[in-house]
């Protein structure tokens, strides 16, 4: 596996007309070397692999980066890096401007004024989109996971709870299953709140005849999942109904539609135009979805406008979603993973979901 990624860079590298790339962000570290330690930073001259941390990480480092020279810090990090950065950086070297600040960037332009610094943007994102084996196993594994939390939550819910007794207990099933932890921040919203696209629970009590609305993800293995459901609960009322048929009918379309090819900015256009003959067009967001992997918002970008080509092996979501202010909100959103010929649905969570409690 990390010969491929090796390849990759290596590619990078050659495009770029790089001597090496310094990679200190935890996504990337993580990516091209297994280590999941929270300090270090990774460095790839074409022909050996270092990286650097400090003592709580020396076995663990040894361990799961065992390809790497690993040197260790016994004291300042800083310090460190200037004992051994200087002599182990040389020429131009690729580093992650999107991901260093600048106080961090002009402590290494100081510490190492040989180099030739060269920004890199999206290129780790680029590389990263299309999913191994490897990965996509683990993905799906983080889905039936994130499945299996949110059926059993299904039994749980009654009238009277709160949108904060909802996302506390889908996050305790979650937890409970030895994962990682919510890949974000759980999004609850029962009747008119689910108007508000990143709603944050509250108090606000589950009435009978109204929908839910749940978005999360499980970090597992360090590979996330997304999900999101709107449940109705009861009876409801007409003008509301129809707003989740013409979302689900988004979700569908859009979805018949990836394959290899297309264009995030095509896909949106599907979900749209049918928002738009429908008349609720102003109600729904300028995006119907993003890539996932070791972070929840990845390549490629599935948005208006957007310009990110459809790949064989990408992974990432399609979630349209209409929004009346103080009224109703409906998403629907699943996973699918790209094919030579079309897609898979990785999400088993049935759409369409009614509770009579």
């Amino acid at each position: 596996m990390f010969d491929v990624k090796h390849s990759q860079l290596q590619n990078l590298m050659n495009e770029k007309q790089l001597d090496g790339v310094f990679i200190h962000s935890y996504e990337n570290r993580r990516y091209f070397t297994g280590f999941t330690g929270s300090n270090g930073v990774y460095y790839y001259d074409g022909h050996e692999d270092y990286l650097w941390t400090d003592q709580r990480y020396t076995l663990q480092a040894t361990e799961q980066a065992a390809f790497c020279t690993v040197e260790v810090a016994n004291g300042p990090m800083d310090q460190f890096y200037a004992s051994k950065l200087p002599e182990r950086l040389k020429g131009r070297v690729g580093f992650e401007s999107t991901e260093m600040s600048v106080s961090q960037f002009e402590g290494f332009k100081k510490m190492i004024p040989h180099v030739e610094w060269v920004p890199l943007q999206s290129e780790f994102l680029t590389i990263r989109a299309r999913k191994s084996k490897e990965e996509l196993s683990v993905i799906k594994k983080s889905i039936q996971a994130s499945d299996q939390a949110f059926k059993q939550l299904l039994k749980n819910i009654h009238i009277g709870m709160t949108e904060l007794d909802v996302r506390n207990e889908l996050e305790y099933l979650m937890l409970k299953g030895g994962h990682e932890g919510p890949a974000f921040g759980t999004i609850v919203a029962f009747g008119e709140r689910a108007a508000l696209p990143h709603a944050v629970p509250t108090t606000r009590k589950l009435k009978e005849n109204e929908y839910v609305l749940i978005d999360f993800g499980i970090n597992y293995e360090g590979y996330m999942s997304d999900m999101t459901r709107t449940i109705a609960v009861g009876e409801i009322d007409n003008e509301s109904s129809k707003v989740f048929e013409l979302t689900l009918k988004a979700l569908e379309s859009s979805i018949k539609a990836v394959r290899p090819g297309v264009t995030g900015s095509q896909l949106d256009a599907i979900a749209r135009d049918i928002f738009e003959e429908a008349g609720l067009e102003k109600y729904s967001l300028r995006g119907l979805g993003h890539g996932v992997g070791l972070q929840i918002h990845e390549s490629p970008r599935i948005v208006q406008n957007g310009t990110d080509i459809v790949e064989e092996g990408m992974v990432f979501t399609i979630e349209p979603g209409i929004y009346i202010p103080n009224q109703v909100g409906v998403r629907i959103e699943d996973i699918v993973y790209v094919t030579e010929e079309g897609c898979d649905v990785l999400t088993t969570t049935p759409r369409r979901i009614e509770l009579a409690i």
